[in-house]
């Protein structure tokens, strides 16, 4: 797994439980302090980072396990520490769709911009600045032609120097399509809602 620009900070993958409701409980790894989580609304996925956790004077990236992606909920801790305990939830990830106006609600990204009949849209998340990339030597995750497919990580948003991975998919999506515009370019400024990527 790639490490998002800018870091080199050791490692932590949280623990997850799934719910029979699509949703997923992030779970602590090992007792620490947590800190600097991701906003409530925001799109994660494998590999994203949900925070530091801080532990025997040593502080670690806590990034998702491969094959999770949800939107965050609850109301993350901002601005300070949080003691935690092994297996204490940090926070819950609801089904992408299950938030109106998210990346994967294709009605309301396509009446927010011009995408073409039989075609859909994945939209910023959140202001911020788009990555193409997972860092600046690697290649990008989705380039014109790429078939993806549900829960593939199509490129990263970093918004208050947290890395959002944006994943392809949820309702409405088929569960495979090819990548047919590339709106945005690496490193550019976005706003919430804007088309970075149409796929068909």
């Amino acid at each position: 797994m790639s490490a998002p620009r800018g870091s080199d900070e050791a490692v932590l993958i949280a623990l997850v439980e799934r719910a029979d409701s699509g949703a997923v409980r992030v779970l602590a790894p090992a007792v620490g302090w947590w800190l600097d989580p991701p906003r409530r609304g925001s799109l994660a996925g494998g590999g994203s980072s949900i925070g530091r956790l801080e532990r025997l004077n040593r502080r670690f990236r806590l990034v998702l396990p491969d094959g999770v992606a949800g939107v965050v909920g609850g109301d993350p801790p901002r601005d300070r520490r949080v003691a935690v305990q092994f297996g204490q939830p940090l926070l819950e990830l609801a089904p992408v769709g299950d938030v109106a106006g998210s990346a994967a609600d294709p009605s309301t990204a396509s009446r927010r911009e011009d995408v073409p009949e039989g075609a859909w849209a994945v939209v910023a998340p959140t202001d911020g600045v788009f990555y193409r990339r997972p860092s600046p030597d690697a290649p990008a995750f989705v380039e014109l032609g790429t078939r993806i497919h549900g829960g593939q990580p199509v490129g990263l948003v970093e918004a208050m120097k947290t890395f959002n991975q944006i994943v392809y998919g949820g309702p409405g999506f088929p569960d495979e399509a090819e990548v047919v515009e590339i709106r945005c370019e690496d490193a550019a400024e976005v706003r919430s809602g804007q088309v970075l990527l149409v796929v068909r």
